[in-house]
């Protein structure tokens, strides 16, 4: 049997065809495969947001101060006749501390006083004759202007010498002092620090956003940072503007100190409720990334990420307070979060159960 070249030739482009086939079967396998690899869902674990009951605490910290505080300093100069208090010691308000020499003050005021009684029988002297033409109106005004003039230096003579004997202003604790009877004061130098601490006002700051519910007559509770020993202060002061820079709205509360557990000068933490909202939404912390300026959750809808921008409030037990962004229903992603995209397709296989747990 003859060998026919053209059926040689025939049987080998047909195989060269059938391997090319092949090849381009394989080749789109392969393609539909890494096609669908590429749009494969990730697996991630969300959270179904339920709204539930929620009190709004809000912490700060705050600066005990005294109720009342002042530097005494000597009104008059002179020399320290009399100490007439210990250091440290409680003080009632009017007791007399120190007592500058007023002697020369005391001696002056006693001249003063004689010549007075004389100067007033002398104004009444020409008083009877000015009724009966026997001194002219001037001599009168001018015997009245020498009684008044000395009554003038006398008052002066008493005010140095009451200022010459410095009291407690108040009720008090009073501080140290580095002066010994016999020196010399000038005016204005210290004599010591009186505090009242029987009471205590405290200073703290709250959100701006808060000021609605901040009131007069509010309690908070008052947390030592020294002895952890707690108490309670009634807010009797706001003010009355925000703080520009803090965005901040300052109280001032008053506390009974009466057992001297609370040190004026000390900080403490400030803890009040200020709301309670039956229906809050309150999601896990880590649900949320912080971005430059936002805070973002990615919600899940028909199977893509959404990314959402959301407002926070106050955090309470591994969970936040959302004002604004979400609402009931919403299902939000827990895990996931590193290289998740806006549009992202993902496939929820956990619900209502904290990443970790």
């Amino acid at each position: 049997m003859s060998k026919n070249p053209f059926f040689y030739k025939s049987k080998t482009l047909l195989f060269q065809w059938l391997f090319l086939v092949g090849i381009l079967m394989i080749s789109c396998s392969s393609d539909k495969d890494s096609s669908r690899q590429g749009s494969r869902a990730t697996s991630v674990e969300g959270y179904r947001i339920e709204p539930e009951p929620h009190t709004i605490t809000i912490r700060s910290t705050g600066e005990l101060m005294p109720y009342e505080s002042v530097e005494l300093r000597t009104p008059v100069a002179g020399n320290v006749l009399r100490i007439l208090f210990n250091e440290g010691e409680y003080v009632q308000k009017g007791a007399l501390l120190v007592e500058i020499d007023s002697r020369t003050w005391q001696a002056q005021k006693k001249g003063l006083e004689a010549q007075l009684v004389s100067a007033q029988s002398e104004l009444d002297r020409r008083n009877r004759l000015l009724e009966i033409e026997g001194a002219s109106q001037e001599s009168v005004d001018q015997a009245l202007a020498t009684v008044s003039d000395l009554e003038a230096r006398i008052e002066e003579l008493q005010v140095r010498i009451e200022l010459a004997n410095i009291r407690a202003p108040f009720s008090g604790t009073l501080g140290m002092r580095d002066f010994s009877p016999g020196a010399y004061m000038s005016q204005g130098e210290m004599i010591t620090k009186l505090v009242q601490n029987q009471q205590l006002k405290i200073n703290f700051d709250i959100p701006a956003r808060y000021s609605a519910v901040a009131a007069q007559g509010m309690e908070v509770m008052v947390i030592s940072s020294s002895s952890a020993d707690t108490t309670f202060a009634k807010v009797y002061a706001l003010d009355p503007v925000i703080n520009a820079n803090t965005r901040n709205l300052r109280l001032r509360g008053i506390l009974d100190n009466g057992e001297q557990k609370f040190i004026p000068g000390d900080f403490a933490r400030v803890i009040l409720d200020v709301e309670e909202n039956d229906n809050a939404i309150l999601i896990p912390t880590e649900s949320i990334i912080s971005e430059l300026n936002a805070q973002v959750v990615y919600l899940v809808r028909e199977g893509k990420a959404q990314r959402r921008e959301v407002e926070i409030g106050t955090s309470t037990r591994g969970r936040v307070n959302i004002l604004d962004g979400l609402q009931e229903g919403d299902t939000i992603m827990l895990t996931g979060l590193m290289g998740i995209r806006d549009g992202s397709e993902v496939q929820v296989r956990k619900l209502n159960q904290e990443a970790g747990q």
